[in-house]
This record gives structure tokens, C-alpha cells and sequence, in this order.
């Protein structure tokens, strides 16, 4: 019995090995079928998704985080910025905020000073389930995919895929390339069509990083807030 599964994991590695071969040549197939119907113009629309999706995580990171960091806590916006520098370089670089764990655990703990609880909490969980970057790309690459197709969402449609994309987010794995998998349950799920996603696998690369620094960012803001709870004054009471 041993035999036979060591033999049918090497069997499903090798069928894994052939398909990362052959999606690059899936990618130039769809990509040449859409340019020889449409034109060059997917391009011009797949720079406005890049656009639209960097500048929508900006936002929310630069501003929104910003913000509550400052009013929930009293915090530096810049100082916290600064000091988790080598966390979101290194999601930026890997593109996982997986593999990202122990460098946000070592900034946390030893250059923001947070306490080892919170820390902990936050980022181990979070790597899990608080995946803002992804919950906005997939509405973003939603609404491109529907674009191009031709489909009319109803205000109602665009809300159920907000909240469809929010269950899918909160129950990825933190792996490269993860968003772009459970994509293709939410535009199922939306009823729109699949044969677009290999098309966002030309963007995924770089959106997938800045979606890895998103969800960092975000467990270390987490981190921080609890921590400041935990040390105010109004906290939960502490055991002696």
C-alpha cells in the first residue's frame, strides 16, 4: 500500500510538472485568440485593472490604515510604515504572506515592540483569514471580467460578488498566486464566464505581490491594535 502511494504521488508530480509546462503556452493561446478578435485593446484594458487595483490598495493601506492606526491607537502612521519595512519588502518579493510569517512575527515583536500575544495572534490567524488585497483584487478582476464579456451586473449582482469574494478571501491559503484560484469560484459563482482568467495571469505576478504586502500590512495593523487594547487602561483585565 506504501508502494502504491509513493508511486501515485510521483505520478501526480509529474502530471503537476506538465502542467506548469504547458500553461505559459495556454496563456499565448488565449492571449493570440483575444488579440486576433478584439485587437491590441486588452492590453490598454489589463493596464487600467494593474492601475485601478494598485491604486485601490494605496488607498487602503496608505489612508485607511493610516487613519485608523492614528485614531484607534495614536500611533505614527510613518514610524509603523517604517518600522515594518522588511515584512512588506520581503511579501513584495515572494508574493506570500505565508512565507512572509516569521519576518512579520521578528518586526512586530522586536522593531514595533508589540507583545508576543498579539503578535502571534494576529499574524498566524491573519495569514489565514484577514486577506484584504486579495478580497479587492478578485472584485476588481470581477468587474474587468465582466466588462470584457459584455455583462451587465445589476447593483445587487455587485454586492453578492463583494460578499462572495469576502468568503473566498478569508479561506485562501497564503501562497503565490493563491487570489487567482479562488477567482475563478467567485466569476462561477457571479455566472460569468472563465475563459478570461488565463488572460489575468499576465498581471497576476505583479498584482499578486502587491496583494501579499496588503494582506502583511494589514496583520501588522491587526497586531497593533490589539496590542494597543491590551495595554490600555480600559483592556481586558490581566492575570496577576
Amino acid at each position: 500500500l506504501l508502494a502504491l502511494l509513493r508511486e501515485g504521488f510521483e505520478l501526480l508530480g509529474v502530471l503537476l510538472g506538465w502542467v506548469v509546462r504547458l500553461v505559459p503556452l495556454a496563456v499565448l493561446g488565449v492571449l493570440a485568440k483575444v488579440v486576433g478578435t478584439s485587437g491590441f485593446s486588452v492590453f490598454a484594458s489589463l493596464g487600467l485593472l494593474v492601475l485601478t487595483v494598485a491604486g485601490g490598495l494605496l488607498l487602503h493601506v496608505g489612508v485607511y490604515y493610516a487613519a485608523l492606526l492614528r485614531f484607534a491607537t495614536g500611533r505614527s502612521p510613518l514610524r509603523f510604515f517604517r518600522d515594518g519595512t522588511e515584512a512588506l519588502l520581503t511579501a513584495l518579493t515572494t508574493g506570500s504572506s505565508m512565507a512572509t510569517l516569521p519576518v512579520t512575527l521578528r518586526t512586530l515583536e522586536h522593531r514595533m515592540g508589540v507583545s508576543k500575544d498579539s503578535a502571534r495572534l494576529a499574524a498566524c490567524v491573519g495569514t489565514n483569514l484577514n486577506n484584504d488585497g486579495i478580497m479587492l483584487y478578485e472584485v476588481a478582476a470581477a468587474l474587468f471580467v465582466a466588462q470584457a464579456a459584455g455583462v451587465v451586473l445589476s447593483p445587487g449582482a455587485v454586492v453578492a460578488l463583494a460578499g462572495t469574494s469576502a468568503l473566498a478571501a478569508a479561506g485562501i491559503a497564503g501562497v503565490p498566486e493563491a487570489g487567482l484560484i479562488t477567482l475563478s469560484l467567485v466569476l462561477a459563482a457571479a455566472g460569468l464566464p472563465l475563459t478570461l482568467v488565463p488572460v489575468l495571469l499576465t498581471v497576476d505576478w505583479l498584482l499578486g505581490r502587491l496583494r501579499a504586502a496588503t494582506n502583511v500590512a494589514s496583520d501588522m495593523l491587526i497586531a497593533t491594535l490589539l496590542d494597543g487594547r491590551e495595554r490600555s487602561p480600559a483592556g481586558p483585565p490581566t492575570s496577576p
